[in-house]
């Protein structure tokens, strides 16, 4: 069985109910670690809102998706309570189930920032003012750096331990990432140094425990309060944001990361399918069908590459569905 971190303590009037679907997942052997927080939230509303039963207008409020929530997670969520009802309902319930969300949108391209737009967007970040209460200043320009520079998911960057970075071996270990999996990915050595920095700065640098990125509370940041500040910087960058949905989003970083790694290996004449599996393991990829993708994105972004590709390999290059969290 996977490991599980997070089991929530309930206290709505489905408590039991919330724990035995918890259980019966994990006894299926599912990690549901992030489903546990979705769960406890949904705990958390039917308290606040003291609802006692799963009519559609009592919840109807936990079923819109949120004001900053992205597609992706909206979908989840949904599809998460559907499978609590189903759980319900053979357990003696007729609790009856919202409509189903469709299958995220897998023609979605994502935003791909130039070279000069990155430069702008870290520019801007360290350019930050203090502002009271707030330490966003010290947080953003590192953890900004990281996710482009590491192609880190905005998840993996928040969770990250003071214990996760070796900066004498210039290493970040990612411990239980998306799908279970742990990598631990080389740094370069200005990198190194800025998180050095910044780690004295914070006075967190001898505690192991510590979040590589806390609130001024020492807690770990929401995606949210991140991807409001990251909007913030794109505005000041002069990056338009293309509306809900559209981009760029920090996740976006990500995909930056894994093209321009392409793009220069391309350049420098290097075998990209031979080292395909190298970069599908540093981004954490479950396969390398998932990385391969990025190889028809970096040759629709820059045409001469794809010349280059077509010389070099007899086999089509893949087409693209993107990940989107």
């Amino acid at each position: 069985m996977l490991p599980h971190k997070f089991t929530p303590n309930f206290k709505s009037a489905f408590k039991s109910e919330l724990h035995a679907f918890l259980s019966h997942k994990r006894a299926c052997g599912l990690k549901y670690d992030t489903h546990a927080h979705i769960l406890d939230r949904f705990d958390k509303y039917l308290q606040r809102e003291r609802i006692t039963d799963f009519s559609q207008n009592e919840i109807k409020e936990w079923l819109e998706r949120g004001e900053h929530e992205g597609a992706g997670p909206h979908y989840v969520r949904i599809s998460l309570y559907r499978q609590l009802v189903f759980y319900l309902n053979r357990h003696g319930n007729t609790i009856s189930l919202p409509l189903a969300k469709s299958s995220l949108n897998k023609s979605f391209v994502p935003y791909i920032f130039t070279k000069e737009q990155i430069m702008s967007v870290l520019q801007t970040a360290d350019q930050l003012s203090k502002v009271c209460n707030s330490n966003q200043h010290l947080v953003m320009p590192v953890m900004l750096r990281l996710l482009y520079c590491c192609g880190l998911r905005i998840s993996e960057a928040a969770s990250l331990r003071i214990k996760d970075i070796d900066l004498t071996r210039r290493t970040v270990s990612i411990l239980h990432g998306k799908n279970d999996i742990s990598r631990t990915l080389p740094m370069s050595e200005s990198l190194c140094n800025t998180i050095s920095g910044y780690l004295e700065e914070m006075y967190i640098a001898t505690r192991p425990d510590d979040f590589v990125f806390p609130t001024p509370k020492m807690e770990r940041y929401s995606k949210n309060a991140i991807y409001q500040a990251f909007r913030n910087i794109l505005w000041t960058s002069g990056i338009a944001h293309g509306g809900r949905g559209k981009g760029p989003r920090l996740h976006d970083l990500r995909h930056t990361f894994s093209v321009h790694s392409l793009q220069k290996l391309i350049y420098e004449g290097r075998d990209t399918y031979l080292l395909m599996p190298i970069l599908s393991r540093y981004l954490g990829h479950k396969n390398i069908y998932e990385t391969e993708k990025y190889l028809r994105l970096t040759a629709e972004m820059y045409p001469d590459i794809l010349e280059k590709v077509r010389q070099a390999y007899d086999s089509p290059i893949p087409e693209v569905a993107y990940e989107t969290n």
